[in-house]
């Protein structure tokens, strides 16, 4: 029969292993089984052995069981935040360029650059937030149509037309593909500051005007 003491049962091995499957299995923790097994196997190891349960305080197992509770909490929401990282990463046009062949809106890259940021993932922010800006110049027609521009181009291309912001433009182009193609990463205030370049373009006092169409031929 389980020891009882006032702190309440003192869960033994099989018991306090048969509730950490059950956790491990349920919903959002569900993960492979090599790996629930090696969580097992470890939780065994440090539960105190039967034949010390008389000797040790009826909470020393809770402790044990607590902490690799936490610990393994802890790995499955780290892999499950570099998963979603990972997907974000991955929605990659080709050949570098900052936009896919079928954009998202400017207000839609902005609105998932705030959810991002909410979350506390602001490598996606920071993404998501320098898409909104290449959607807003070619939504509004700040530069020539031609698809494909890379996250430093659109910096050039951009800063010329507003020198005010042409520094920030390139540095936002930097982090874009540090994060991007170098795994790098960034700050909530780094990801935020390149949300907010894109509202100060479109500021009636920076925003602008439409890129000059090709110049007429002269008649000779």
């Amino acid at each position: 029969m389980t020891p009882v003491t006032d702190e309440g049962p003192d869960p033994g091995r099989d018991e306090a292993r048969r509730w950490l499957e059950e956790e491990l299995a349920s919903g959002e923790y569900r993960v492979r089984e090599s790996v629930v097994e090696r969580v097992l196997d470890r939780l065994a190891e440090l539960l105190p052995s039967p034949g010390l349960t008389g000797t040790l305080p009826g909470w020393a197992s809770w402790v044990v069981l607590a902490a690799v509770l936490v610990a393994v909490l802890a790995v499955l929401t780290r892999a499950a935040r570099d998963r979603r990282r990972q997907a974000v990463l991955g929605r990659r046009a080709p050949d570098g360029a900052v936009l896919p062949d079928r954009p998202l809106t400017a207000a839609a890259y902005r609105e998932r650059a705030a959810r991002a940021l909410a979350a506390g993932e602001p490598d996606a922010a920071l993404l998501d937030a320098y898409r909104a800006v290449a959607a807003e110049a070619d939504g509004r027609g700040w530069l020539p149509d031609r698809p494909g521009r890379t996250a430093h181009e659109l910096a050039a291309e951009l800063g010329a037309r507003v020198p005010a912001l042409a520094g920030e433009l390139a540095e936002a182009a930097d982090r874009f593909d540090a994060v991007r193609y170098g795994a790098a990463h960034v700050a909530a205030d780094q990801a935020r500051a390149v949300l907010e370049l894109g509202l100060r373009l479109d500021r009636p006092d920076v925003r602008p005007g439409p890129a000059p169409g090709p110049r007429p031929a002269v008649p000779r």
